[in-house]
């Protein structure tokens, strides 16, 4: 705790303030317990809290230096997203109780359950469409490959957000149009 609290000094001097991080905190934590209850996993995983709080904090501070450097004083989704995620990946907030198969890999998991479920919201996508559409499977499955096997930056994830962002307004609107 003593680390963190020169950090959450300069985050203070930049408006983001302990209400700020602790409301992403449980944010996280709750879709972090949503994911353990749809992969029933509760026997099997914990959740590190020291490590979620240290993802949410580097999260923070990532975005200060961003909003500094660019002069700017609010960031989009995609940027939003891919930060978080890309901290999450890299801290690691699930830890494993009891093996089982695919646990050497359950923190990629979550990021990918993580992240599909924050751009299907944001573009109002049916859940039905989401569990049950193969293009969505085969991107759900290429990200999840992707965050195992690949290099992941912050800006890769952003981009990636992004292009899927992109990708459904473009097919709405052909779809509009036809």
């Amino acid at each position: 705790m003593k680390v963190i609290q020169p950090v959450v000094a300069y985050l203070k001097e930049y408006k983001i303030d302990t209400n700020r991080i602790a409301n992403r905190y449980v944010q996280i934590l709750k879709m972090l317990h949503e994911f353990i209850r749809v992969y029933a996993l509760s026997n099997d995983v914990k959740i590190n809290g020291r490590m979620l709080k240290k993802a949410v904090v580097d999260y923070f501070c990532d975005i200060v230096r961003i909003k500094e450097f660019h002069n700017i004083s609010n960031i989009n989704k995609e940027k939003i997203y891919g930060y978080m995620a890309y901290w999450l990946l890299r801290r690691k907030p699930i830890q494993i109780i009891n093996n089982f198969n695919g646990c050497e890999y359950i923190n990629e998991l979550f990021i990918t359950f993580y992240l599909t479920s924050l751009v299907t919201k944001a573009r109002k996508i049916d859940n039905n469409i989401k569990n049950n559409h193969p293009t969505f499977g085969e991107f759900q499955s290429l990200l999840n490959y992707n965050l195992k096997y690949r290099p992941v930056s912050q800006q890769s994830l952003e981009l990636m957000i992004e292009a899927f962002f992109c990708g459904f307004d473009l097919h709405k609107s052909f779809t509009r149009q036809n």
